[in-house]
């Protein structure tokens, strides 16, 4: 299991690679500030390209079987926990 802790920017940043053998991820927003997170580097803080909003404070996103990149964004900069299984590991 994977545990990084990813700067996140007013501009779209990348939290996650690809990866086939991904199993599942968490992000976890332990920061002062709203997080978008979604599926590709289009994700924004409004209107239609408005990621899943991840409250302040301990808010959590957890899923399943997404293999594919996951972006990020934010109003200010603030830090994010990137928490991602894999098959094979120990």
């Amino acid at each position: 299991m994977a545990v990084s802790n990813i700067e996140i920017k007013t501009t779209p940043t990348r939290i996650l690679v690809s990866n086939p053998k991904r199993i599942a991820f968490m992000v976890i927003n332990d920061s002062t500030v709203d997080v978008y997170v979604g599926y590709d580097k289009n994700v924004s803080t409004t209107g239609k390209t408005k990621g899943v909003p991840i409250k302040p404070n301990g808010g959590y996103w957890a899923y399943e079987f997404h293999k594919g990149e996951l972006w990020a964004i934010a109003d200010s900069e603030t830090d994010l926990i990137v928490v991602e299984n894999s098959e094979g590991e120990v």
